[in-house]
């Protein structure tokens, strides 16, 4: 049986209330409007959650109630017991730690405390991508500032606290990681972007969490100035942004819930009748009204005039209340609804949740960098040393007045959340002094309890420096400074770069007082800030040589970071400024028609590609695509024919109506080397996170596994040398890449290196030891390659080792001869050159054996396809063959070196050799004066049919 119309739109409110009980209003919300949702403030914690939830069931309700919260953990806490509840890092400072495992681990256990006081709904995790180019609006509540770092994380949390049993409201879209506050606080923000453009940025993590099966969504009330085909004043009243984007674009069918409609900005402009209206008409099915009953009345009262109207259709409120209805029924039950749990089942998880509190903290704890080595601060500490720690005035986290207007669960960036003590009952707002100095002080006592000298602890405020504050630096050996949004509060900027530049000038004095007197050098005076809010205060003020952040500024961060100062943990946190990626959690992607790459339809296309790609990677020298050498992205080097070593077959996803290419994978496949190698997948940088590069991997090894004699595949392509494999560097952008190919299913754990060398060739390049003296030390001579040789040349190569192949396709008797085939059969272009025995050859001059070879050629050479020089004046070294053992070595070294003169004879100005996995070919090289420019790593496994739709996961940022 259907819901009454009544009953249907009052399940479209969610509405708080004042007080800590159950008033006669709020028994007349649930009773006579049927509201479907209530959202909780710290004030009304105490026992409102069961008490409401018996209103609704005496009322009839066939499902409970949805009861909401914020709580965000680190200093956005609605609730705070320390001895029931534990405190938890704020989001960034779990981004800090780079453990999936511990983020999911962290909201799980917060949930479940949640539960216990019978939350079923978060209004959270915060989904936000901070923009590196602006002023940080959200602070610690976000994960951080790139979208792939963001989409893990968040969807961590989301998918831990669902499994801690509650339902989630990921906020706050379309993303308020970028607002731009053009007016008053009072003003409405505006998130700049076209769709399109934050599809492919700051609207990544919201399609990770849709993908994976998000309950909610809050859309804030936002400005969207930059939308041309739409007028989108406020967002969470757009059909543009709510219905087109979110639901159609986006995929999103769960439950949206809009900003509370009593902000300010939309109380005065539009009005909550009309607001009500305008926010279910565009498409969500919550409208949030967090204080006046009067005002929830009207919200009611006017979605009830929209439908007379003609405004509002009773298939659309039937349809938003089945969505509600849905998503309860997911999680929510009478049974959980009486029985949450309580204060009883909080103190079994207790030990367990400690445990995690202190852990988690222990890895978030962030040294962005110590110049001077300043920390463990033990090494600066004597009996009569003095120790000075300066604190802001703060409230950490907002006291708010009793008059106040603004809503707890309002999506303003800097709209703080109150703490209640469930327990007893006490509510921390009503001291008096600030709660923030209070914790302070409280670091400074733990500060004293290991400095061995004396402590002094002072604060300081907007009034600036005072001649305390000088006196009290001169006389210090060390001094710690703790800053809180030192961006959004001035004062605390210009008040820590005169502390820091005051040490600066103390150690100065100090150090010419010491030159003067010919005394001991005094150890130079500590100077430590601390951001115990934003990280982005000193972040990138080098001033600043010592620089900590510990993501917030309650208790269990400060005395974590107490241990740090004093060498008693090792911090190992990384700041959100730091790109490093992690193994990606399991996200449905849509599937991509791939087709083969036919030249004369593609190759136009397939350059514009690579065009894109790279130009995009100049602008950032850690991306991967600015590692590989230019001719990996010149599109004739994927026409070339490579018979009879390998067969090649390339792939792209493409826009068949305007001739685009959106990704494209290059792959080879040897028939004697019983081997398929995917060399290159490369997705324009507007398309990617959208499971192209998925598509192509899986097709691509579809297609490998499927060829005649198969034993393995290979990630990397060593020959052709063209995307040789993942640049092995250490930058973020190439973990990210390396964990892309490991959640693909390779096995990252055996890579083999290919490492690229090149030496600047000059007239005057000279070994102390002549290429003859090293043949004639060794009983060898150099030789060319007659005709007649052929048959020992092979013989040779089937026999002995390739020095600088590893166990890789180079070393392989098949591909080594055909190499030097192509290398006899192209006179112009390349050159053979021998190492013969001179020992046990008859008087009769003739030859010695064969004990070692090399392949000489230039860029306009057939083997130049196969091996590639960056230009027309750089030659090329392959192929180096000698003889097994020690003995070999000196052959090797002496071959290099005659190849380096006869390319400078020939007026080469460098030349390039490639190897694979030798362990003794680098020392060798740089000996002669060889630089390696580049390395990759490249990885192999067993051939294996593919499993037939194994869900996709979520695509790196990198070159997929």
């Amino acid at each position: 049986m259907l819901d009454s119309l009544d009953s249907q739109i009052g399940s479209l409110l969610s509405m708080g209330f004042e007080g800590t009980t159950v008033t006669p209003q709020v028994k007349s919300l649930i009773e006579d409007y049927r509201v479907g949702a209530v959202c909780l403030q710290a004030k009304n914690l105490k026992s409102a959650p069961q008490a409401i939830e018996k209103v609704a069931y005496d009322a009839g309700y066939s499902e409970p109630l949805l009861i909401s919260l914020d709580q965000e953990n680190g200093g956005v806490n609605s609730i705070f017991d320390p001895d029931y509840f534990h405190q938890f890092p704020s989001a960034m400072g779990l981004a800090a730690c780079r453990s999936r495992d511990l983020t999911r681990s962290v909201s799980r256990a917060a949930a479940k405390e949640l539960a216990c006081i019978g939350v079923n709904w978060l209004v959270g995790p915060v989904f936000d991508v901070h923009s590196d180019t602006k002023p940080q609006p959200m602070g610690v509540r976000c994960f951080g500032e790139y979208p792939e770092i963001v989409a893990e994380h968040a969807l961590e949390s989301m998918l831990g606290y669902q499994e801690g049993g509650i339902l989630t409201c990921i906020k706050h879209f379309p993303g308020f990681g970028n607002l731009d506050f053009l007016g008053s606080p009072a003003d409405i923000p505006n998130v700049s972007g076209t769709f399109d453009q934050l599809l492919s940025t700051s609207l990544i993590p919201f399609q990770a969490a849709i993908d994976n099966g998000a309950d909610s969504v809050l859309v804030g009330a936002c400005g969207m100035p930059d939308v041309k085909d739409a007028q989108v004043p406020y967002s969470c009243l757009s059909y543009a942004v709510v219905t087109t984007l979110l639901r159609r674009r986006m995929g999103f069918g769960g439950v949206i819930l809009s900003d509370c409609l009593e902000i300010e900005a939309l109380y005065e402009g539009v009005g909550v009748s009309q607001a009500a209206a305008m926010a279910i008409s565009a498409g969500c099915d919550v409208i949030m009204l967090c204080q006046s009953h009067s005002n929830q009345v009207e919200a009611i009262r006017g979605i009830k005039a929209a439908i007379v109207s003609g405004l509002l259709s009773k298939d659309h409120i039937e349809a938003a209340a089945g969505r509600v209805r849905k998503m309860k029924r997911r999680r929510l039950s009478w049974e959980r609804a009486w029985n949450p749990g309580g204060l009883s089942a909080l103190d079994i998880m207790k030990p367990a949740h400690k445990a995690l509190s202190k852990s988690a903290y222990n890895a978030s704890i962030t040294l962005v960098r110590d110049v001077h080595h300043c920390i463990p601060l033990s090494k600066h500490s004597a009996p009569n040393d003095v120790l000075l720690l300066l604190t802001p005035l703060v409230e950490p986290f907002g006291h708010l007045p009793n008059d106040e207007k603004s809503s707890q669960h309002s999506s303003s960036p800097s709209t703080p959340s109150r703490q209640v003590n469930i327990a007893r009952h006490i509510n921390h707002r009503d001291k008096n002094y600030l709660e923030g100095e209070g914790t302070f002080q409280e670091l400074g006592v733990a500060l004293a309890k290991r400095w061995r000298g004396k402590v002094v602890h002072t604060s300081y405020t907007a009034s600036g420096i005072s001649p305390l504050h000088e006196r009290l630096v001169s006389e210090a050996s060390a001094v710690i400074l703790l800053t809180a949004d030192g961006v959004r509060n001035v004062y605390q900027y210009g008040f820590t770069k005169y502390i820091v530049s005051l040490c600066q000038s103390n150690n100065a004095q100090s150090s010419a007082s010491s030159v003067a007197s010919s005394s001991p050098d005094k150890p130079c005076k500590a100077c430590i800030v601390v951001a115990v809010s934003s990280p982005y205060d000193f972040m990138n003020d080098r001033q600043v040589s010592t620089y900590i952040c510990t993501y917030d500024l309650t208790a269990p961060p400060l005395n974590t970071l107490v241990r740090i100062l004093f060498g008693n943990l090792k911090p190992s946190g990384l700041p959100p400024t730091a790109r490093q990626t992690l193994p990606r959690a399991a996200v449905q992607r849509q599937p991509w028609l791939v087709e083969r790459f036919q030249p004369e339809r593609d190759t136009f296309a397939l350059q514009d590609l690579f065009d894109q790609v790279r130009m995009a990677a100049s602008n950032t020298f850690s991306d991967p695509e600015a590692q590989y050498p230019s001719y990996c992205f010149e599109a004739p080097y994927y026409k070339a024919s490579y018979k009879p070593l390998f067969e090649t077959q390339h792939f792209v996803v493409r826009n068949s109506s305007i001739q685009k290419v959106y990704g494209f994978c290059a792959t080879y496949y040897s028939e004697s080397l019983s081997r398929g190698i995917i060399a290159a997948i490369v997705v324009s940088t507007s398309h990617r996170s959208k499971g192209i590069g998925f598509s192509l991997h899986q097709h691509a090894l579809r297609y490998l596994e499927q060829r005649p004699g198969i034993e393995a595949v290979q990630f990397g392509s060593e020959i052709p040398v063209i995307f040789a494999g993942v640049p092995n560097r250490l930058s973020t952008h190439q973990l990210g890449l390396r964990s892309w190919v490991k959640n693909r299913g390779w096995d990252v754990g055996n890579w083999n290196h290919h490492e690229f060398y090149v030496i600047r060739l000059s007239n005057d390049w000279h070994r102390t030891i002549l290429p003859e003296k090293i043949a004639s030390n060794n009983s060898y001579q150099y030789d060319s390659v007659q005709p007649e040789d052929k048959e020992e040349l092979d013989h040779h190569l089937l026999v002995q080792t390739c020095y600088g192949a590893g166990n890789s396709s180079l070393r392989h008797p098949v591909v080594l001869s055909e190499l030097y085939r192509i290398a006899q059969a192209d006179s112009q272009g390349c050159k053979l050159l021998l190492a013969r025995e001179t020992r046990n050859t008859d008087s009769g001059g003739g030859k010695g054996k064969i004990v070692g070879s090399i392949i000489l050629y230039h860029g306009s050479s057939k083997m130049n396809k196969y091996f590639p020089t960056e230009d027309r004046k750089t030659g090329g070294l392959v192929g180096v063959v000698a003889i097994r053992g020690a003995e070999g070595v000196p052959i090797v070294e002496g071959l290099i070196s005659k190849s380096i003169l006869i390319l400078i004879e020939m007026g080469f100005v460098s030349a390039q050799t490639f190897i694979v996995g030798d362990p003794v070919f680098p020392p060798m090289l740089v000996n002669l004066g060889f630089q390696k420019t580049s390395e990759f790593l490249s990885i192999s496994k067993k051939a294996t049919l593919p499993v037939e739709n194994q869900p996709p996961t979520l695509m790196g940022s990198v070159a997929a």
